[in-house]
Formats: structure tokens, sequence, C-alpha cells
């Protein structure tokens, strides 16, 4: 199996997490960068930790919660700096995880999205639309409360010269958003919420997106599917999240297994 989007910087057990993986039979993971040092981390962990049991990828990108730090570090040579990252390793195979991170009410743990921090937001995310696109490397989709945002920003860099490519993960979305989603050629990723009791609506886009248009990832070490909620979440899950989709989808865990796998391999080029 294939994990496609884990973030192996933040694991504590890393050699332990890949060794596990591997006794999983987990031949592939693409670890996603979501800051400059996190991205140069990501690299280092691919290039360090592949060999002929496993092959490990990067990604280089910004999320927008980390956005205000990096920016802050580098001004206006922030996309000139993950474009360098990006350009420095083979194993570099995608741009992201960005987008938008929306709250619509103030919490305890957080403020509501002020209209500023939305717009800096959508410029950050324009940046890396541009470079994935420059690049010829798929785009890392995260996206919280900013569907409409979302597929707004995208299709301007969409030109026949230019077929951008990517990937919405962790999905949370409903069915019309997956159809937008499909429409733009990108795909869906399913995590461990798709298993959660309350994911009801996540559940129905699962049993109806097409097979070719899906992948699966674990976005470890968060969101460990059901019944492992409220531990560290590690690459190997990946297959108990593979085999939750081949029971609500009604086909084989093989089936699924060898289809999101080799769509991911489609959109990363690996």
């Amino acid at each position: 199996m294939l994990d496609s989007h884990a973030h192996l910087d933040f694991v504590e057990d890393l050699e332990g997490t890949i060794y596990r993986a591997k006794q999983a039979g987990v031949l592939k993971i693409v670890t996603i960068g979501t800051s400059i040092e996190g991205s140069k981390k990501c690299i280092e962990i691919a290039e360090k930790y592949s060999d002929n049991d496993i092959s490990i990828y990067a990604t280089c990108g910004i999320h927008p919660e980390d956005g205000r730090t990096d920016i802050d570090q580098y001004g206006d040579k922030l996309i000139g700096e993950l474009e360098k990252i990006a350009k420095s390793s083979k194993r570099v195979v995608g741009i992201g995880e960005c987008g938008l991170d929306f709250h619509l009410e103030t919490s305890s743990q957080r403020p509501e999205t002020s209209d500023k921090e939305k717009e800096f937001q959508r410029r950050l995310f324009d940046e890396q639309i541009e470079l994935a696109a420059d690049l010829n490397l798929p785009l890392i989709v995260h996206c919280r409360n900013a569907w409409d945002e979302i597929f707004d920003q995208i299709p301007k860099f969409q030109t026949p010269n230019s077929k951008l490519r990517g990937v919405f993960h962790s999905w949370t979305g409903d069915f019309r958003a997956m159809e937008k989603a499909l429409n733009l050629g990108f795909y869906v990723s399913f995590s461990g919420i798709v298993t959660f009791k309350n994911a009801s609506e996540i559940q129905e886009v699962a049993k109806t997106a097409p097979i070719e248009r899906i992948l699966v990832e674990t976005d470890s070490p968060f969101l460990s599917p059901e019944p492992l909620r409220g531990k560290k979440n590690t690459p190997e899950n990946v297959k108990i999240i593979a085999s939750f989709l081949s029971k609500i989808r009604n086909q084989s865990f093989d089936d699924i297994a060898t289809a999101t796998s080799s769509n991911a391999q489609n959109l990363f080029r690996l």
C-alpha cells in the first residue's frame, strides 16, 4: 500500500514508525511539508530513510496556519525560498500542504479568522498554486470552511499550457464539493476521518467517488482512524482506512489498495 499523506517530521519514533510501516506492507509514503523548515526536514527524511523495502517522497509547502511565522522570517523572499527547496531534491513530488483554513467563530482555542487573515491566506495560496503550475508538480490542498473560495482560486491557474493537477487531502466536503473537485481534475483523499461514527456525510462521498480518483492517507501522526482514536497515528494504519472503504463501497480490500496506490503513483509520478 501507499500512504499518500503523512507528516513524518512530526513523528517522535521515526525509525520505529518506518519499520512498522514496512512490516505492514506499506511500500511508499509521501511526507508532507507545512513550513520552510518542515519541508527541508521532509526532504532529509525521504533521502535518509528510503531503501529497498520502502520509498519515501517529500512535498514542500506552507500551511495557512504556518504562513505568518515563515513570512516574518523570509518576507518577500518566501516563495523563492520554497521554490529553491522544491528544486533541491529529486524526491520532491508535490507542492503543499497549502490552502485556506478559516475559523468561523471564536473558541477557547483560537479566534474567528479575520478578513485581513483570510486575504493573507488567499495570497499565500495563490502563490503556491502558481508555483505548482510552474514546476509541473501536483498541489496538495488543505481546506477548512473555505470550499467556495478554493474552487474560485484554483481555476485561475488552469490554462491550456499549464495543466495544474492535485489532491484535496483529508476530505471533509459534501457531495457537491466532490463534484467540483473532480471537475477540476483533482483527486480526493480519505483519512481516518472517514471512519468516524459522526462522519456520515463524508462516508456518503467515499461510497460514490469514482475509484480512479480516490487516494487514502493517514495524515499521521494526526487523525487516527477508529478504533484507534486518541492514539498517535502511523502510516501502517492506512490499511485500516482502505479496509473501511472496501466495506462501505462493497469492493475487495485488494481492489481498494491497488486502485488507491496506482492513483497516488499517477498523481505524484512515482
